[in-house]
């Protein structure tokens, strides 16, 4: 079950309109595994990896403003983060951030999708659990 699109979702879709992005959060609480499923990611535990709050934001800000194959840019770095921000306080304490990147370079992760690169953020609150993901193709 998942909960209404939060308005925020409906936003970073409509300022990302090149690739996939699969932004939502549902009622918990639920695990990674639940979450990852939900959202149609692999659940295998084994991709994604725990991240600091500030990880997670740069990441997030990473894939909102950058074209994942090609580098171009899609929206600014500024509004990229106002984004995550506004998606992030969806989520009540304690709050756990995970993610498929192995390190600050965004090039190296694991595929959760059958997308030619695909990076994103699951994110594990208190009462719910959430999904900002982005899939590019070449």
């Amino acid at each position: 079950m998942s909960l209404p699109e939060p308005e925020v979702c409906r936003q970073i879709e409509t300022e990302r309109p090149f690739g996939k992005t699969r932004c939502g959060v549902i009622p918990g609480p639920v695990t990674p595994p639940e979450i990852a499923r939900a959202f149609g990611l692999s659940d295998d535990v084994e991709i994604y990896t725990i991240v600091t709050s500030d990880e997670a934001a740069a990441l997030a800000t990473h894939v909102l403003t950058t074209s994942l194959t090609y580098g171009g840019k899609e929206m600014s770095p500024s509004r990229a983060a106002e984004l995550w921000q506004r998606f992030a306080a969806l989520f009540d304490e304690p709050v756990q951030f995970l993610t498929n990147c192995r390190s600050s370079d965004f090039r190296q992760f694991s595929p959760a999708t059958d997308a030619t690169i695909d990076l994103g953020v699951l994110v594990v609150g208190k009462a719910n659990g959430g999904c900002l993901w982005v899939e590019d193709y070449d």
